[in-house]
């Protein structure tokens, strides 16, 4: 089955050929054809939503200590390019602000998960992205809000009903109807955590389905039959088979 770039969505940028979530990242993701980015937001200590998936810094940058912690002017001053490669060094943890107007640069629709953790003060960070969303201008015809958490969505459902929300599963629950009204967009879940009695049920639904993180294509044959709509993938080349130019 020959993939076209519209059936793909990059995954934290192009998680394979930059470092994750930078802007370096997701500057690759026009350079392979996508229309599709997803990326992920939280607050520092003092409330900037920046782009970053994890709790703690050492993975992903030269700090220590967890980012909801960290004071903005501190971790705008951190490498986040330099474990993935000398040639990123220097690269930033950018703010949501900033990855939007890369975005809208490259006429990307933007996937934003609502990252939480167990001390993330959700409704905070709901706010901040919807300011942010409002103070960019950024079309929320391309925006779609996701999230593991419910809470999440259920506040985003009330502050900004008009943009378009996803639920995100590990494994899609058979009661996933029960929460059918907090996604009015899309299901996304584990490339291995939906059947096809599922699937075809969602799709009937009228809702989109999509699967992370799937890096080889022939893992996800079946499920395209299935009806899923797209693939959230760090490495879009194995799917396309060309290089991508400039």
């Amino acid at each position: 089955m020959k993939i076209s770039p519209k059936q793909l969505c990059g995954h934290r940028g192009v998680a394979a050929d930059a470092p994750e979530n930078t802007l370096a990242s997701i500057r690759q993701v026009r350079l392979w054809g996508m229309e599709w980015v997803e990326i992920d937001v939280q607050l520092t200590q003092d409330g900037v939503p920046v782009v970053f998936h994890d709790d703690t810094l050492s993975r992903c940058t030269n700090g220590v200590g967890r980012l909801g912690e960290t004071p903005y002017a501190q971790l705008a001053q951190l490498d986040a390019g330099g474990y993935f490669d000398t040639q990123y060094q220097g690269e930033r943890v950018p703010t949501l602000a900033a990855v939007l107007a890369q975005v809208a640069a490259d006429e990307l629709h933007i996937n934003i998960e609502i990252k939480t953790y167990p001390e993330t003060d959700i409704p905070r960070l709901c706010d901040a992205v919807a300011a942010t969303l409002s103070e960019t201008e950024f079309p929320l015809e391309r925006v779609l809000l996701s999230s593991f958490s419910l809470e999440a969505l259920a506040y985003c459902q009330t502050t900004m009903p008009s943009v378009a929300r996803a639920i995100l599963w590990d494994v899609v629950p058979e009661d996933w109807q029960r929460y059918q009204d907090l996604a009015t967009y899309s299901i996304h879940c584990h490339y291995r955590g939906i059947t096809e009695v599922q699937a075809k049920a969602i799709k009937a639904s009228g809702l989109k389905i999509k699967c992370y993180t799937p890096n080889h294509p022939e893992e996800v044959a079946h499920l395209w039959e299935w009806g899923v709509d797209m693939m959230i993938t760090d490495a879009p080349s194995n799917y396309l088979g060309f290089e991508p130019t400039e």
